[in-house]
């Protein structure tokens, strides 16, 4: 684990002090140059030692182009970026910040990302996926604390687009070598909604034509899977690559403090681990998986104190019959399907793709969690971040640059709108405050940016037409864009540290990895005996000293953030 060289609380204030007397100066220029580059964060935090506040800065006087690096294709950002310049020629701050932005596909940039990280690239500014390993490379040092910049009136752009709630869900806990924990922001989240709703897309027009019930709960979703396969016979029910949440306790649980998510799901998502929290979050109870015993179960909340873990695996197997027959092979056979998985988020991109392929389809979203479908209050526990983020490398010359043009970016709602939809009236127009649709440019000449890995944002939302002229969907996205939908988990913020178990973690990953349980390749009794089998294989590869680890840091996170 790499060695920060600066106390968090030293870098914060002498980031403050630096962004106040750029900002201060900014009638004389504030930008630097390229050859002052690397005068940007080291001149501003100085040789500061950790507890020292004094630091010695200079404003920014010349052009500096910020390296960005994104995920997925960008297609004609030339034009969007000579719109930039436009905006702030008159700027002396802006108008010497000049983004530079390029693109790597998404099969290719874990690689290009470890490439950037091992060799120290320049690149100031690049999208980082919770999958590739985030909270691993923040653990190791690789990633700049940010801190100083959110909150801050200097920055009001950042300000204001990233309030205390989604602050709190930012930051991150460092584990040092002593096992105490420093907080900071090492990334930005991109996040339209805090938590994606998980469901289904439905056959709406197969649901009539049959005479089947509204789809309003798993039963009525299940009728109706069951009818469509009993009267099409070229049709299978279900087409999926995961069933996420359907038929488990992740989202119920957490109401009765009982915890799965991401940063205990230490060995995939085939055997998740839940762990179980005293009624004030202020003590771990215990940490359980599939085929565990009596004992340890019973130390787990009220409601949870049997192997509730397989209880749901097994009943799932209930849609084994409508699923695609050929599923696990190398080249399963594709056939439509009554429904098919999809995030909220997602919806109109696929079914656009369905009715383009199937254009007597017409389809209808379904909400998996009952409470979310329900539209109740306060439904989802989660860590008020998506998985995607923007981060600074630790050793780029350029953060402060690089944080003016995202606090200019996130300042408002045309700034924002360039980045994410291009120039208005040539690729998208506005359909009032808070709608859009895209205009009839050519594919070769229209702007295309994924905003999820660069410019997504709660306080600038734009539905679509499709949204805005279905009352249903809207109402589904308008729920999950509330702040009042989501509560904060006790456990946001936490990453396992794996150096003590990590041969045992990598083991009982890999049996984990051969159970393909989310293909739902077993009937009920088999897959009781695969987890059975995969249970006492993990103990003899160490399930305990990896549950006992996890417990310890667990506290210990409990403990630092309690106390902060």
């Amino acid at each position: 684990m790499k060695k920060r060289n600066r106390s968090v609380a030293t870098k914060v204030t002498a980031l403050i002090l630096a962004a106040a007397m750029t900002m201060g100066l900014s009638a004389c220029g504030s930008t630097e140059s390229s050859s002052a580059a690397g005068n940007d964060t080291a001149t501003a935090q100085g040789s500061a030692q950790a507890g020292e506040t004094s630091v010695e800065a200079s404003p920014i006087t010349e052009d500096v182009t910020i390296n960005i690096r994104i995920m997925n294709e960008v297609k004609n950002v030339d034009k969007v970026i000579a719109k930039y310049e436009e905006m702030v020629a008159d700027d002396p701050v802006m108008s010497k910040i000049h983004p530079n932005i390029e693109y790597v596909i998404g099969a290719d940039y874990k690689d290009k990302l470890n490439m950037a990280l091992s060799a120290q690239e320049d690149v100031d500014l690049m999208f980082c996926g919770s999958w590739f390993g985030l909270s691993k490379f923040i653990q190791e040092g690789n990633f700049a604390d940010l801190t100083g910049y959110f909150n801050n009136d200097e920055f009001p752009g950042l300000k204001a687009a990233f309030n205390g709630q989604f602050l709190d869900a930012m930051t991150s806990y460092v584990r040092q070598e002593d096992g105490s924990y420093q907080r900071g922001i090492y990334g930005i989240n991109m996040a339209t909604a805090f938590e994606d709703s998980r469901g289904f897309m439905y056959r709406e027009d197969l649901r009539q034509k049959y005479g089947c019930d509204e789809i309003t709960d798993r039963d009525s979703l299940m009728a109706f899977v069951k009818t469509v396969c009993e009267n099409e016979p070229d049709m299978m029910g279900v087409n999926l690559w995961n069933f996420f949440y359907l038929d488990s306790p992740v989202y119920t649980g957490k109401h009765d403090n009982v915890f799965s998510q991401d940063s205990t799901e230490i060995f995939g998502d085939q055997t998740r681990i839940y762990v179980g929290l005293s009624d004030d979050h202020k003590t771990v109870l215990n940490a359980v998986v599939a085929g565990d015993s009596e004992e340890e179960f019973a130390k787990m909340p009220e409601g949870y104190q049997y192997d509730f873990i397989t209880e749901y695996a097994v009943k799932r197997t209930e849609w084994n019959p409508y699923l695609n027959p050929s599923r696990g092979e190398t080249t399963p056979v594709e056939k439509p399907a009554a429904i098919s998985y999809s995030a909220l988020s997602e919806f109109e991109t696929r079914s656009k793709e369905a009715m383009e392929k199937y254009p007597e389809s017409e389809w209808r979203f379904y909400v998996i969690d009952d409470a979310q479908r329900n539209k109740e209050e306060g439904a989802v526990i989660c860590d008020i971040a998506t998985n995607n983020w923007l981060v600074v490398p630790e050793w780029s010359e350029k953060q402060l640059a690089t944080m003016y043009f995202l606090n200019w970016m996130f300042g408002s709602k045309e700034a924002h709108d360039l980045f994410q939809y291009g120039i208005e009236g040539e690729d998208w127009e506005a359909i009032g405050d808070d709608g859009m649709k895209n205009t009839d440019i050519s594919d070769e000449e229209k702007y295309v940016m994924p905003g999820y890995s660069f410019t997504w944002n709660p306080n600038y939302v734009r539905y679509s037409e499709l949204v805005l002229n279905d009352p249903e969907l809207k109402a589904d996205f308008d729920y999950a864009y509330d702040p009042s939908t989501y509560e904060l988990s006790p456990l946001a913020g936490f990453s396992f540290d794996a150096t003590n178990v990590e041969t045992e973690v990598a083991n009982i990953s890999a049996l984990s990895n051969e159970l393909r349980l989310n293909i739902s390749l077993y009937e009920a009794d088999e897959a009781v005996e695969k987890l059975q089998t995969w249970h006492k294989d993990a103990e003899d590869a160490g399930l305990e000293s990896v549950r006992q680890e996890l417990i310890k840091q667990l506290q210990e996170f409990l403990d630092a953030k309690n106390n902060q």
